[in-house]
């Protein structure tokens, strides 16, 4: 066997199985794709689950992929030993209903042994222990050894997920050697020693599992292979792990160089490096398919490589930002396997060293403020308490510190301490809320899957990008809670009511567009008012109505129409959208990429990819750009192509988006390409004019414009002109044109009239103040003066203060103010009074405790709110007792 690097064995692998008959499909985006089951793909077939399933046709039946995965279970373990990552590719060859058995483990043995010319004689298989089937044809059709096989249980090669389908499997080992082994003289296939590492795992699916223990043979059964890429180069390379793997170690020697670590020598030292070498790969991939940093779901788990790279690094001396360095090595690496990489590059880096600069602002504070904290739990654990972090303080570490409560738990499990995750999680709950909430509501329906889900009928087809109107039938009909053949209004109008056409022009909600309304009526007389229109995984088109009058029936002849001007509306502020983006990048630079957006018939809302706000200079640039565009009246062109055309075009796609072979593409002639499924203008001159409306944050590295196009910018002036005629009617002005003129006017009248009110609350000030002497107490020495003051605001009452602690050294001063709804006490000390051990920070919260409040400060000046306005009395005569206890 011959050594060969891991980007040759992806290839040799991809071209083994398309010989075969098999469709290499490229690598899925690690976001699942109508999938809220996952978090992001983590294994080979976790895509395709579907097509196993038989609730999509697989665009062949033969399908092989090397698929991107990432696992997170384990993450804490990573890098602690050299066994666990976090990414990982999956290589898979794919039946749904066609090859089995044979097949499958003819070709395993073939490309392993004849294509790789690895030796026959280091290679193990298992079978599921009553699997007969699979042990014949490995031995007697195979040619394996029988001492070359073993059987194990269910718990080893029985592959099962609940209910559905199922099967054993069967798995290939790789003979490391015996200097890799124990040592006992019983070990074999199945010891926890490293010698026989399992490579390639061929999953039998051939049963239907009802969940509760009975199995029904399918009549047609799949296949579902799967073999770890890294694995592979293990044995291909002779190495012991994957971070001795050629493209892994590669990423890693680029850490040791940036670090000036050498690895291999001391342990803490190899973990890190192995951490920041496994994350940034993880994180490279993920930030190329559209993930971005954040506090919840896959956004967190980004968020939480990054933080744990970036303080390994720091564990390593490295106190500047340098994650982004090696994204340039993950890039050339995987780059050619993965062209998104290098397409991508500019905004991966961006992305990933804005999140470690957030994060490096604020790491060293919350590294102390968190080992304070460990300093204080070891204090009372000598006293016998449990060595445990409060949830409160977890919380406020990531609320303030940006630190994730896994990176808390890992640095507190370092000095023996638990963290009280469920105090934590209480106090989580209420931001999780907001965004569950946010997440459910944009999730199609449950009823769409539950009730349309086993109707057999053909998908709907949507005529909505070439006409408004349009003769169907009804295929199904619900009244919300179930199916039913016919729905009527006897008591007046009945909402809820969900529809399937055959045949539809209602554009359903999907790609930030809105569904369309409109009116369905039936031959019968009965009228539908369309509310919204959503499009199940199965191709349904499912009309959420209000049955007006009549009765309704599945089967019946209908005239679906669209309302004309909303969707006209629609269209502008779609194509808006567009030229949006054109020229966000063109202002901006080529690292915006769309993050989301939502088009109405009233505006646009575009979200994008940038770590700055936008100043509002480069929002006149964007808006003129696209204001310009729609003036030169640019035809609007929408093309059907194959997806490899599209992408020479320079279509633009959205980030982790998996297209199909062949795309819908919006041209904008001259400026924009853009893959899209919504509805457009023929030309921008349709839009009329654009106007941004406003422009904000929404996330770390995203920011939001909101716009308008045609009547909206229409409305939008109206609204202006009635503001500016209100304000000219209140200043009593005759022109609009002359409000800038009456509004600086009025300025500098209440600048003037300010400035009289400050002298005269001043000249108050003074001449009460020069009655504070008079009424002064003697305590020992120290002179006592007392004041309340209304009116008075705090900068007022620090100035006296000031001027009776310089006049009088051997002093203290308690003032009261009270100035718009607020009383605070201000406490002096001079001089020769704090020589005698009187401090005004301590002063002032036994002062202020008398009216229940509370405060501090320094020593000569303190200050504290007071609460209780009828005890100001009590608190100024309990000054002259309070120094008398405090003197030394």
């Amino acid at each position: 066997m011959e050594w060969t690097g891991l980007n040759e064995l992806r290839e040799k692998y991809l071209s083994f199985f398309e010989s075969k008959g098999h469709l290499r499909l490229d690598s899925f985006p690690l976001v699942p794709n109508n999938d809220n089951s996952l978090l992001l793909i983590n294994s080979g077939m976790a895509p395709m689950k579907k097509w196993f399933l038989g609730q999509e046709e697989p665009p062949r039946h033969r399908v092989t992929t090397c698929q991107k995965c990432i696992r997170t279970p384990d993450i804490e373990r990573v890098g602690i030993t050299a066994r666990h990552g976090t990414f990982f590719e999956m290589l898979g060859n794919f039946s749904f209903q066609d090859y089995f058995k044979r097949e499958a483990t003819a070709w395993a043995w073939e490309f392993l042994t004849k294509v790789l010319e690895i030796p026959a004689e280091l290679l193990y298989v298992s079978v599921y222990e009553d699997d007969d089937e699979a042990y014949d044809i490995w031995t007697k059709e195979v040619g394996i050894d029988p001492s070359h096989m073993v059987r194990f249980g269910k718990e080893d090669n029985f592959w099962e997920h609940g209910s559905g389908p199922c099967g054993p499997c069967s798995e290939i080992y790789f003979d490391r050697g015996p200097e890799h082994g124990c040592g006992k003289p019983d070990c074999k296939v199945g010891c926890d020693c490293d010698r026989y590492m399992e490579v390639w795992n061929l999953v039998f699916s051939q049963f239907d599992s009802d969940g509760k223990g009975t199995y029904t043979r399918l009549e047609r059964p799949n296949i579902d292979t799967g073999m770890g890429l890294e694995r592979l180069a293990c044995v291909m390379q002779g190495v012991g792990n994957l971070f001795e793997v050629d493209t892994v170690h590669n990423i890693l020697n680029h850490v040791e160089r940036i670090t000036g670590k050498t690895y291999g020598r001391d342990h803490a030292t190899d973990v890190s490096i192995r951490v920041i070498t496994d994350h940034i790969r993880s994180t490279v991939f993920m930030v190329s398919d559209g993930i971005l940093p954040s506090n919840e779901g896959r956004g967190y788990v980004l968020r939480r490589l990054l933080r744990r790279a970036a303080r390994h690094g720091r564990m390593l001396g490295v106190t500047r930002p340098f994650l982004a360095e090696l994204c340039d090595t993950v890039i050339r690496e995987n780059g050619g396997a993965y062209p998104e990489l290098v397409e991508h590059a500019d905004y991966i880096k961006k992305t990933i060293s804005a999140e470690e600069e957030r994060f490096s602002r604020t790491i060293d504070q919350g590294l102390n403020i968190l080992s304070n904290l460990i300093d204080n739990i070891e204090k009372a654990a000598a006293e016998g308490k449990r060595r445990v972090l409060a949830g409160i303080d977890a919380f406020k570490l990531n609320d303030t510190f940006g630190f994730p409560l896994d990176l808390t738990k890992e640095i507190a499990a370092e000095n023996g301490i638990e963290v009280d995750e469920d105090s934590f999680r209480t106090e989580m709950q209420k931001q999780r809320e907001k965004a569950r909430k946010d997440r459910l509501s944009r999730d199609i329906s449950g009823w769409t899957a539950d009730l349309f889900g086993a109707l057999d009928a053909s998908a709907t087809e949507f005529l909505g990008y070439g006409t408004l109107e349009a003769e169907a039938k009804i295929v199904a009909l619900s009244d919300g809670d179930e199916l039913t053949d016919a729905v009527s209004t006897d008591d007046g109008a009945k909402e809820g009511v969900l529809v399937v056409l055959d045949r539809t022009p209602f554009y359903a909600e999907s790609g930030g567009q809105v569904a369309d309304t409109g009116v369905i009526a039936t031959a019968g007389g009965a009228h539908l008012a369309v509310t919204a229109c959503k499009k199940t995984p199965k191709g349904y088109y499912v009309h959420t109505c209000t049955l007006l009058d009549g009765v309704v029936q599945a089967g019946d002849k209908v005239i679906a129409s669209v309302e004309r001007d909303r969707r006209h509306a629609i269209m502008r502020n779609h194509t808006g959208a567009h030229l949006l983006q054109k020229a966000l990048r063109e202002v901006l630079g080529a690292h915006v990429h769309q993050a989301g957006s939502y088009e109405d018939d009233e505006r646009v809302r575009f979200d994008f990819t940038h770590f700055n706000a936008v100043t509002p200079q480069e929002l006149a640039e964007v808006e003129r750009i696209v204001n310009a565009k729609i003036f030169e009246a640019l035809p609007v062109h929408i093309k059907v192509m194959p997806l490899k055309e599209a992408k020479e075009l320079g279509a633009m796609a959205l980030f982790g988006e998996k297209y199909g072979d062949i795309v819908r593409v919006v041209d904008v002639e001259g400026f924009s390409t853009e893959f899209c499924g919504g509805t457009h203008v023929s030309n921008t001159a349709e839009l009329g004019c654009f106007k941004i409306l406003s422009e904000s944050s929404v996330a770390a590295g995203i920011r939001r414009i909101e716009g308008t196009t045609g009547y909206g910018v229409l409305r939008l002036l109206d609204e202006k002109s009635d503001m500016l005629n209100q304000t000219a009617g209140a200043l009593k002005v005759s022109n609009i044109h002359d409000l800038p003129a009456r509004a600086a006017a009025l300025t500098a009248e209440l600048r003037s009239v300010q400035k009289e009110l400050d002298d005269l609350k001043q000249r108050q000030t003074a001449m009460k103040a020069s009655g504070l002497f008079e009424d002064a107490k003697d305590v020992d020495g120290i002179k006592i003066f007392t004041m309340y003051l209304t009116g008075t605001a705090t900068d007022a009452l620090r100035k006296l203060c000031d001027n009776a602690r310089d006049k009088a050294p051997a002093s203290v001063t308690a003032v009261i103010g009270e100035a718009e709804g607020k009383t605070t006490l201000a406490v002096a000390v001079g001089k020769e009074a704090q020589a005698r051990g009187l401090a005004a920070g301590k002063l002032v919260k036994e002062i202020a405790a008398v009216a229940g409040g509370n405060g501090g400060g320094k020593p000569d000046f303190a200050m504290a709110g007071i609460k209780d306005t009828s005890r100001i009395d009590d608190a100024l005569n309990a000054v002259p007792g309070i120094v008398k206890a405090a003197l030394v």
